[in-house]
């Protein structure tokens, strides 16, 4: 097959003809199979009517053998003379000639027919399973070149709604009558359509990278191999298969048949000719197209439509409308229990996380709308529309600077509590000038911090609290107070702890008392997580799902409540952040 042509190289685009020529060729070896079926029945029929002829005279002349019994060596004289020798002769040989034929029939159904017919199974598996690699593998390649003409719907979309998103941002950009909320709202709109356009143009174009190098494995390598396969099965089991049972059918006829000589010497002559390469080369001839291959998928792409809008002049300037940020969360969390607080502070990062990674997707999307105005000078022309992004730029830049401070002044407070070192201050940039360790952040309006040390801020520092020291008769403090920055909040309850008797845990009677007495509840609230406090700073030790009574709220979170008990009331201090009213 190597200095021939071969399916693979010829046939990519004739793969029904291929089919096709296969199932011809099993067909052809089916008729045969029939003949050869037809011929052993005609062969057996022969035989068993010429073994009758021959039985019935043999019988005829064995009577005539025991004929003349009176009249003695009548019948031995009969059968004794020359001409019934002769005739005996002509049974005898005619015996052999039916024995021939039942040879015959019994070879033919032996060595042709069976071989012939588990050769046409074998071809149907093979061939079939061939073919249906192929209709798979096309299939495959059908749904790849579907998939890119689904991704180009979607880059032609994405364009368009990029387009019109854009252009609706900046004719509200030129309408007095629309606030600053709606063109806060169109221009993210115009950021998400732009951020979802380019990536649509990435997708298509990775698609039609991977559908060329899958056309190019399709034609050149996956069906040029399953069609070689079937070619040389084809050749070997059919055609090859095919010389065989010829020659050996006709093997047959001249073992037997000498007076056949002559036109068995042509048909062998006809059968030698037989050649398999000869074969495919004439089905290539006859079907061949000479079609060059599919040209390469190109990318298409879409120009950016100019506005064509009046601009007029606005002087309204670009107005912010972010809520409100809320500030007392991280502080609230940096004065609770060591446990709780850890727990709370690596939740509230997680939120933290997720906020900034937002915020840094919408900033994301300002470039990408940056860049498209940059790369697009025949649609930029409003230096209002430049302002505005920029502006929003920095606004974020501001945001997630101040996530960061946050998030870290969590990360102080919880390496406080694992005793390890804080970790370095995050290092940011905004309107193109970094701001990190050692520097001062221009988020003033944002940041209640001072420096303490080597630039780590208060409010970033665990606080001291009742939570973190023992009284000077434990054995041990948890952290060392030499670690520690004092707080406000540190020294009211440790004041509060050695000098205020307001704070002292009671006794029932006491509580009793005070139930009876002018102590006024403020309302009562049930636990929504566990509190094991601390005896020793008048703190209760609470289950989640316990209802209380609150009888004074301290304006740094923690409350006075009663707790009623099975041995009396118990008073103390709770975190206000771990109830909820009833």
């Amino acid at each position: 097959m190597d200095d021939q042509p071969n399916f693979g190289l010829t046939l990519w685009d004739q793969l029904e003809n291929v089919e096709a020529y296969t199932k011809i060729g099993t067909q052809s070896l089916e008729r045969f199979n029939e003949f050869l079926k037809r011929r052993a029945e005609i062969e057996a029929d022969y035989a068993r009517s010429l073994q009758k002829l021959v039985k019935a005279h043999k019988e005829e002349l064995n009577k005539k053998e025991g004929q003349g019994s009176g009249n003695k060596g009548l019948g031995v004289a009969v059968l004794s003379g020359t001409v019934a020798q002769s005739w005996l002769q002509l049974l005898t040989m005619t015996e052999h000639t039916a024995t021939f034929h039942t040879s015959m029939a019994e070879n033919m159904d032996t060595d042709l027919r069976k071989s012939i017919k588990n050769q046409i199974k074998e071809n149907d598996k093979v061939f079939k399973q061939h073919f249906d690699d192929l209709r798979k593998y096309t299939l495959d390649y059908r749904k790849v070149v579907d998939n890119l003409e689904k991704t180009r719907q979607k880059y032609d979309k994405a364009t368009k709604d990029m387009d019109a998103a854009r252009q609706a941002y900046e004719s509200a950009n030129q309408d007095m009558n629309k606030t600053a909320k709606d063109i806060e709202k169109l221009r993210t709109e115009a950021e998400k359509k732009a951020m979802l356009a380019q990536e649509a143009a990435t997708g298509y174009k990775q698609c039609i990278e991977q559908t060329n190098i899958a056309k190019e494995k399709y034609y050149t390598e996956t069906i040029p191999s399953v069609l070689n396969i079937i070619q040389s099965k084809d050749e070997q089991n059919r055609i090859d298969f095919s010389k065989n049972a010829f020659l050996k059918y006709s093997g047959l006829l001249a073992s037997q048949m000498p007076s056949l000589t002559t036109a068995l010497e042509n048909m062998v002559d006809m059968f030698e000719k037989i050649t398999p390469s000869y074969d495919s080369a004439t089905f290539i001839k006859m079907t061949q197209t000479h079609s060059p291959y599919p040209a390469d998928f190109t990318f298409e792409e879409r120009a950016l439509a100019t506005s064509n809008l009046n601009k007029k002049t606005s002087t309204r300037g670009f107005t912010k409308t972010r809520d409100e940020i809320d500030d007392n969360k991280e502080d609230a969390i940096v004065v609770l229990p060591g446990k709780q607080g850890r727990k709370k502070a690596l939740e509230r990062i997680k939120v933290l996380d997720k906020e900034l990674a937002e915020v840094e997707k919408k900033r994301t999307g300002v470039d990408t709308l940056m860049a498209v105005y940059a790369s697009k000078p025949e649609i930029a022309k409003d230096p209002k529309v430049q302002r505005d992004l920029d502006d929003q730029h920095q606004a974020l830049d501001q945001r997630i600077a101040l996530i960061l401070h946050k998030k870290h002044k969590l990360q102080v407070y919880i390496s406080t509590l694992d005793g390890v070192a804080p970790p370095d201050p995050p290092a940011v940039q905004i309107g193109g000038k970094a701001y990190g360790q050692g520097q001062s952040s221009p988020l003033t309006p944002f940041s209640d911090s001072s420096s303490v040390g080597s630039g780590t801020p208060v409010s970033a520092a665990r606080p001291l609290s009742v939570h973190t020291t023992k009284s000077e008769g434990s054995s041990g403090g948890l952290i060392p107070q030499s670690s520690i920055v004092e707080s406000p909040r540190a020294t009211e309850v440790e004041e509060r702890s050695h000098h205020g008797s307001s704070h002292q845990l009671a006794s029932s009677h006491d509580h009793d008392s005070n139930h009876d007495g002018n102590t006024s509840v403020i309302c009562r609230v049930k636990l929504m997580y566990d509190f094991e406090g601390n005896a020793d700073n008048n703190e209760l030790c609470v289950k989640a799902g316990e209802e209380v009574d609150v009888l004074e709220k301290q304006d740094d979170g923690w409350w006075k409540a009663r707790v009623h008990r099975p041995d009396g009331n118990l008073e103390g201090f709770i975190p206000g952040n771990y109830t909820e009213e009833i």
